[in-house]
């Protein structure tokens, strides 16, 4: 094979790499975009959520005391104010995995992106 056939070869291979990559990128910036718009809305949403939570928690408790109270009379109350306790706190649980769930996958793709592109410069810089 003649040497300028190689580098054509391996210009033309460089390009595509190079033009993968950019829609990598291109990808990744819009993930993260996304990410911080959907950051940026449960933080607004989370801070007079978790506030009319916590005022709801200490409600309920109080509810709870008062009818542990009254046992004999309102034994279905209190099942439906723990009901309603248990739910609040899986939304809470919800949302915070709502959040955490497309952080970590930005991550572990950055991750595997830097890995990639090391893999591909180490093998680049051998020949």
């Amino acid at each position: 094979m003649e040497p300028s056939l190689s580098l054509t070869i391996i210009a033309v291979l460089l390009s595509v790499i190079t033009l993968f990559l950019v829609g990598a990128l291109i990808k990744v910036i819009q993930m993260l975009s996304e990410a911080r718009k959907l950051a940026e809305l449960s933080r607004m949403h989370l801070v007079p959520l978790s506030h009319d939570l916590s005022q709801l928690i200490n409600d309920v408790r109080a509810i709870i005391k008062s009818v542990e109270d009254q046992v004999g009379k309102m034994g279905e109350g209190v099942t439906a104010v723990r009901d309603t306790a248990i739910n609040l706190r899986d939304f809470e649980a919800n949302m915070q995995e709502r959040i955490e769930r497309p952080l970590i996958e930005v991550a572990a793709i950055l991750s595997a992106l830097l890995k990639g592109g090391q893999v591909f410069w180490r093998k680049f810089n051998k020949r």
